[in-house]
């Protein structure tokens, strides 16, 4: 910024035109006759216009808030903002009617979206989100794209576990799809946590529904069963039953539908008998898996650690169940397994194996890149594919588990031999 001495008043950078008449385009002229400099006076404007926000001066209509009469300017709301041009100047009844009543709309959050429409400053609560949430649904309401936008991001900045299920309630309340998306996002990331934090239990019925319905919320589902056990004491008079409905049962043990959720009389015996029979022949259940796209599942101790059967059988257990679609095998530099025929299977519950590719240790380092339909996958073992001996992770350098993007259209068993730099 540049200060004037003489009004004391400030401008922006100023920007430089060209100009020509039409009748000289042929004549050569000296350019620089025909450009010129414009000095904007942009921050004076702005806060003439910000000091006649709320104010009676010159006001031509009021609207009616919480109660409360707020004058205002009938042209400067019109040209700032398309709802209020349909609003004062458009067939809607509410511009015939004077003082314009707006009904269930939050006073404090429509003074900052006032304030940004006369001045271009948006105030935004810096601790307050439930205060923000109110800003972005009347941003959301009167279609300001750009406030919608800076909000969603600082709400978005701001979340974590304390706050985000009350923000998850809220935008769903106001149709807020892409801050109910990240608050989604951290739901998944944090579902022990929250499972146990009292804003679980003062959720909405729909958000309650919508995250239980959610494969990437991954818990115990004891624990998920306990928490919604926890959250319909609260809510006594919420019908249950859809809710329970979304609850995993088969996941849990046969020990816990007995003495977990069967004393709690809100599953129906033919239900838990159902759950229990699955359990007992577990085929295709429903299990719940992060999803990490891109991410080797393998990579750290916190995903993964080394588990062993007995003498002659070793796997990988991941720390829970990932979503995952290639397996990558590098092989040992070992004369003595030329040639070595393998296969990569995996399991969910390490009882029940699926066999996912086969590969072949060779006497240079290669990877064996293995591609399959994505599934949820606990634990993977390498085997031979003949003899059925279950130790042969003995003989892998490096196994990564990573969820690609594309895979080709009918992956099932493909696998690829990568030479590998010794």
């Amino acid at each position: 910024m540049t200060s004037c001495p003489e009004s004391n008043e400030t401008f922006s950078a100023s920007v430089t035109y060209n100009r020509r008449c039409p009748e000289h385009e042929n004549e050569n002229e000296n350019e620089n006759d025909n450009e010129y400099t414009t000095i904007i006076f942009a921050d004076r404007v702005l806060s003439v216009l910000g000091h006649l926000c709320m104010n009676e001066l010159y006001s031509d209509v009021s609207f009616v808030v919480e109660g409360q009469r707020v004058p205002a300017h009938c042209m400067i709301l019109a040209a700032r903002c398309e709802y209020f041009r349909a609003l004062l100047y458009g067939p809607l009844a509410e511009s015939k009617e004077r003082p314009i009543p707006l009904p269930q709309v939050p006073l404090e959050a429509f003074k900052v979206i006032l304030g940004y429409l006369y001045s271009g400053e948006l105030r935004i609560p810096k601790m307050n989100l439930d205060a923000s949430v109110k800003v972005l649904s009347l941003a959301n309401m009167y279609c300001l794209a750009e406030v919608e936008s800076v909000v969603t991001k600082h709400m978005i900045q701001n979340l974590k576990t304390s706050n985000v299920l009350m923000v998850l309630d809220e935008s769903r309340r106001y149709n807020l799809n892409e801050l109910a998306k990240e608050c989604l996002k951290l739901v998944d990331r944090n579902s022990s946590d929250l499972l146990k934090h009292y804003s679980f239990r003062v959720l909405s019925k729909e958000s309650l529904e919508e995250v239980l319905r959610r494969d990437t919320f991954v818990a115990p589902e004891v624990d998920i069963f306990g928490a919604v056990y926890k959250w319909s004491l609260l809510n006594p008079d919420v019908d249950i039953n859809s809710v329970v409905s979304l609850v995993r049962l088969p996941l849990m043990t046969v020990e816990h539908l007995l003495r977990v959720v069967r004393p709690t009389r809100i599953v129906e015996p033919e239900k838990l008998l159902d759950a229990i029979a699955s359990g007992i022949a577990p085929v295709n259940l429903p299990y719940r898996a992060v999803v990490c796209p891109g991410v080797d599942v393998t990579a750290s101790e916190k995903h993964t650690y080394r588990w062993t059967i007995n003498s002659n059988e070793l796997s990988i257990e991941l720390s829970c169940w990932y979503k995952i679609n290639t397996l990558h095998i590098l092989g040992t530099y070992d004369h003595t397994v030329n040639a070595l025929s393998c296969a990569a299977e995996v399991s969910c519950d390490r009882i029940h194996w699926e066999r996912v590719g086969n590969g072949r240790f060779q006497l240079s380092q290669t990877w064996q890149i293995i591609r399959f339909p994505a599934q949820a996958v606990r634990s993977v073992r390498i085997v031979h594919p003949e003899t059925g001996r279950k130790d042969l992770i003995n003989y892998v350098m490096q196994l990564k588990a990573i969820l690609e993007d594309t895979v080709p259209e009918d992956p099932v068993g493909q696998c690829l031999t990568v030479e590998t730099p010794v």
